[in-house]
């Protein structure tokens, strides 16, 4: 019994490592990465933490403190927002509970909504970007999850699955929370899968938006951006375009800002700012990021890097490539020189095709890595007079030889040869049973003989 115990015990801490593997899952690696070459030296920023990067790329061009956690306030919307995109239509009603409406804060900002009011999922995502409607927040949240502790085990996951490593989020507004926090370089990665996400760009970008009368409200709610640097805000920067202010008293001030100029495209989180530094921070960081480096553009170097390669299938046939150029472009230092980069082409074929990577580097170091796909071309197709003929040619092909009368034929063969199978079957099982039992009548025959005698 004690050999059996000992399996037993074995067999079952098998399975609860086996099972804690399967349900256990590794954050996704981390989406950001330091860029290559000697920089030049940055502004000071008096705000305690901060980061700055490239947007197109996600290459960290300054970060200060960017891995310490912080309360962000109402910047904790921009993953509202992304998971409201991700998971609802634009059409869709949302209606005020009376939880929503009241479990606010005092001091909070809000539009006020009321219990059992409807809007809009659009109408909704306006409200929570642009004014920072702390109920707006929470109706969205027990809309897409039922409650709003859910939808906060929610936007954790979902932090995790972009990369974030300090982050969890216990409520959709930001309010305070002493279990709700995030970073300066996990706000930057939320920020940046936020303004891939269609929609949120357009709504993010807004200065002043009309929310139309509801089931509660007569007349329009007129929202305004609180963002300072956008159009319309405190402190207006030319070239930022959309973002999100945030400030409680336990938190102090913070500010996500995404700018673009020409070909640059910079995103910018600071947090945990005096009043004043958040504006001047930003200001001074996009600055440095579009003074010191330069964008580049390689999607013309890799095709004909790829063409040069002259990659041909199985077949024999040329591959032809496709390099998306939203994703070609690498950023550097102004101090490094684009022809000083060395190349090298990572190549895979999969499933997905001739797929992989041109990597560039600089003294060894990667500068930056553009994707690519390839895949075989497809088949010239025939024209008319070609098609008739080869038409003509099996049809000729056909009368002498038929591979779909051989089938046919084939089938019916088989058919045949199964019930003759069964039929054998049965007459030798049935020949077997009436040996059987002329075998048992002599038996019992020379029984009954021999007890006459």
């Amino acid at each position: 019994m004690k050999k059996w115990s000992r399996c037993l015990l074995f067999l079952c801490v098998g399975l609860l490592v086996i099972s804690s593997t399967l349900v256990y899952a590794e954050p996704s690696p981390d989406p950001l990465r330091t860029v290559t070459g000697e920089k030049a030296d940055p502004p000071e920023v008096d705000s305690p933490t901060a980061i700055l990067i490239d947007k197109k790329t996600g290459v960290i061009l300054y970060q200060k403190d960017a891995n310490s956690a912080y309360y962000p306030a109402s910047i904790t919307k921009v993953m509202t927002a992304l998971l409201t995109l991700e998971n609802c239509s634009m059409d869709e009603t949302v209606k005020f509970s009376y939880r929503a409406t009241h479990e606010l804060e005092e001091g909070a900002t809000h539009i006020a909504r009321t219990e059992d009011e409807e809007m809009s999922v659009k109408d909704c995502l306006y409200a929570l970007l642009i004014a920072s409607a702390n109920e707006v927040a929470q109706a969205l949240a027990e809309h897409i999850s039922g409650t709003i502790e859910e939808f906060g085990v929610k936007m954790t996951e979902r932090a995790k699955e972009l990369g974030c490593t300090n982050t969890n989020f216990r409520n959709p507004s930001g309010l305070n929370d002493s279990e709700h926090y995030t970073t300066a370089h996990d706000m930057a990665i939320i920020m940046k899968k936020a303004l891939e996400t269609p929609g949120f760009l357009e709504i993010d970008s807004t200065t002043v938006y009309e929310i139309p009368p509801t089931n509660k409200h007569a007349e329009s709610t007129w929202v305004a951006t609180k963002h300072p640097l956008l159009k319309g805000g405190d402190s207006p920067y030319e070239y930022a375009v959309a973002g999100k202010n945030g400030y409680t008293q336990i938190a102090g001030n913070s500010l996500v800002t995404y700018a673009k100029k020409e070909d640059a495209e910079l995103i910018c989180v600071v947090m945990k700012s005096k009043k004043g530094e958040r504006t001047k921070d930003t200001k001074n960081l996009f600055e440095y990021g579009f003074r010191n480096f330069t964008w580049h553009s390689m999607a013309d170097d890799v095709k004909t890097r790829l063409d040069e390669k002259k990659t041909l299938t199985a077949d024999g046939r040329q591959v032809e490539y496709t390099v998306p150029e939203e994703t070609a472009w690498i950023v550097l230092p102004n101090t490094v020189k684009l022809e000083n980069l060395t190349a090298e082409i990572e190549q895979a074929e999969g499933a997905e095709g001739f797929s992989g990577r041109v990597v560039y580097r600089i003294n060894g170091e990667e500068a930056g890595s553009i994707p690519f796909t390839g895949a075989a071309p497809e088949p010239v197709t025939q024209s008319a007079s070609e098609t008739e003929t080869t038409g003509q040619q099996n049809e000729q092909s056909e009368e002498g030889f038929s591979w779909k009368k051989l089938l046919i034929w084939g089938g019916i063969g088989l058919a045949v040869l199964v019930v003759l199978a069964a039929l054998f079957f049965v007459v030798y099982n049935w020949n077997q049973l009436r040996h059987r039992r002329r075998s048992r009548n002599r038996y019992k025959m020379k029984r009954r003989r021999r007890r006459r005698w």
